[in-house]
Order: C-alpha cells, then sequence, then structure tokens
C-alpha cells in the first residue's frame, strides 16, 4: 500500500464485483488508499487483473504503466470486515440488494469505525431507512448511489432518512466532489432512486415498442442516438421542453403535446394545476431571460457530441 503520508485515507470497499472496483479506481485515482473486503474466491487476482483498463476509462487523467502500478499498489484485501473499516475515512459498500444483508451489515460496522466515518452505500434502490433499521443511529448511512460505471460517469445520487444531519449530507456532497463527481441531493428517498426512475420509465416503452412490432430494435437505438440522447445530453429533458415550448415554454409543451400523446400510452394526462405548477417551476428555474444563453449552450454541446461521433 502506499505511504499513508501521501494519501488521503483510506476507504473501506465492501463488495468487489463490477461496482465496488468501478469505485476503487476513482479512489485511487483521486489519491485514497483502498481496501477491499469480498469473501469470493479469487477476487484479489480478478480485480488487480481489471483495474488498469478501468483506470485508463477516467476522463481527464492520463496514467503511464508505472503510475498505473503505482496507484493498484495502493488496493489491499481484508476479508473479514471488522479488520477491514479499522481506521478508514469512508465506508462505500456495493453488496447484494438485500435488506437484511444490507442492515446486518451496517449495524456491524457501526461500532467500528470512528465518528466521523463515512457510512455510504452505493445501493441503487433499497431507502436509507431500510439500510440504517438495525443500527443505533440508523441517520448515519447515507446513499451514495453511482452511475455504472462510477470510475466513469459524474452522477451520485445522495439521499439520507428524512432526519439526517444537514452538515452530515454536506460531508458526503464534498467527499464526491472531491472525487470529480456530480452528486446530486434527493430531497426525500423513493425506491429505485432518480437515474433508475427515468431508465425503467423509457427503458420499458422502448421494448414495448420494440416487442409489439412499431420498431426494430436497432432501428429504437438509432432514434435515441440521434434525437434524445444528444438532446438530453446537452441540456437535459426538462429545460430541453421548455425551451422547446417557445415563449409558451414547459406549460405549453404539457398542453398541447403532452396531454395529447399520453393517453395512447395508458398514462393518465396531467391535470391543469400540475401544468400551471410545473410551468411556473421551470419559468422560475430557467428564466425566459436567459433563454437565448441555455440555447447557445445546447447548441455548442449538441455539435460537440455530434462531431465527436465515430
Amino acid at each position: 500500500m502506499s505511504n499513508q503520508a501521501q494519501s488521503r485515507g483510506t476507504i473501506a470497499v465492501i463488495g468487489g464485483g463490477v461496482i465496488g472496483r468501478s469505485w476503487t479506481a476513482a479512489f485511487i485515482a483521486n489519491g485514497y488508499d483502498v481496501v477491499i473486503s469480498d469473501p469470493a474466491e479469487g477476487i484479489a487476482e480478478s480485480i488487480r487483473e481489471k483495474l488498469p483498463a478501468d483506470l485508463h476509462g477516467i476522463p481527464g487523467k492520463s496514467f503511464s504503466d508505472a503510475e498505473i502500478a503505482a496507484l493498484i499498489d495502493r488496493v489491499s484485501f481484508e476479508p473479514d470486515i471488522a479488520k477491514a473499516v479499522q481506521g478508514v475515512v469512508a465506508v462505500q459498500e456495493n453488496g447484494p440488494e438485500r435488506n437484511d444483508f444490507k442492515a446486518e451489515l451496517f449495524a456491524k460496522i457501526e461500532p467500528l469505525v470512528g465518528k466521523d466515518t463515512l457510512l455510504l452505500s452505493s445501493s441503487s434502490g433499497i431507502t436509507p431507512d431500510i439500510i440504517g433499521a438495525k443500527m443505533t443511529d440508523p441517520h448515519r448511512v447515507v446513499i451514495g448511489h453511482p452511475f455504472n460505471p462510477p470510475h466513469q460517469l459524474p452522477l451520485v445520487e445522495i439521499c439520507g432518512t428524512p432526519d439526517a444531519d444537514e452538515a452530515l449530507i454536506a460531508r458526503v456532497m464534498a467527499f464526491y466532489r472531491g472525487l470529480d463527481k456530480a452528486p446530486a441531493r434527493l430531497n426525500r428517498p423513493v425506491p429505485g432512486f432518480v437515474a433508475n426512475r427515468l431508465q425503467a420509465v423509457l427503458v420499458g416503452e422502448a421494448l414495448s415498442l420494440v416487442d409489439s412490432g412499431v420498431v426494430d430494435m436497432k432501428t429504437l437505438d438509432e432514434i435515441m442516438l440521434n434525437s434524445l440522447g444528444p438532446r438530453w445530453a446537452s441540456i437535459g429533458p426538462l429545460l430541453a421542453l421548455h425551451l422547446g415550448g417557445g415563449d409558451g415554454g414547459l406549460h405549453r409543451v404539457l398542453s398541447q403535446l403532452y396531454n395529447h400523446v399520453v393517453p395512447s400510452m395508458g398514462l393518465d394526462p396531467l391535470p391543469d394545476d400540475s401544468i400551471d405548477r410545473l410551468g411556473k417551476i421551470a419559468e422560475e428555474t430557467y428564466p425566459r431571460s436567459e433563454a437565448a444563453d441555455y440555447i447557445a449552450l445546447r447548441d455548442r454541446r449538441t455539435i460537440g457530441m455530434l462531431e465527436s461521433r465515430e
């Protein structure tokens, strides 16, 4: 392991699967040592073999072979969780998506770590109140849910219990920003959090369109790549709709387009009060006085993405 004086501290990564390994790459690339706790046979050899590709895949960073070797030397392995979490600055859990597993794990870890150690879960759907149910202080555990792969994509969804300390949430946000991530604070927990729920709706409709013969699978992917993909990647879906509504903004799009399409999909149209409320939120969030700047940003990013295609 690297010299502790040159390290930002040690992070315990619980679970060395795809997500755990990807987090490990992000941590060591940003100055942390990592101890991985996973009982799987051959886990150390597997991770050491795959880490170089992960490290080479981190945006904005470039490592020589010697630097890659030095970074991998920051990683150690300890199957005993009680030993793995000793003296760590943070725990990033990436275990099975089972309520009982996560609740029992964090209850075991809690008395073994310092009061300032961050207790983080990569859970993609289990809410923090369930994970912390058996802890003495259930509000210590915070969701730090990445979008796969975390060494490459910036999003980390941050969600504490309803009574979580705001100072703790601020520390968690700062921790992930220090990894060049884009932490997004959720106001309250919902199963699946935000990104996975959005993905589920879109993918569900995509699969339905393919399964019903409206379009073949390859064509559907091409439709996304040549429309919603670059547009949403440039400014996000709601700002895109707001700009697409012209002077009427999001309110116009919802009342004149959205509500005419969704009944054919088995969905209820939005009631007038919801349209009014969402339209007002859009105007407050993205003022029409700044529309020209948003359009310029959208166009610049979209052109950049399209021109960079292979």
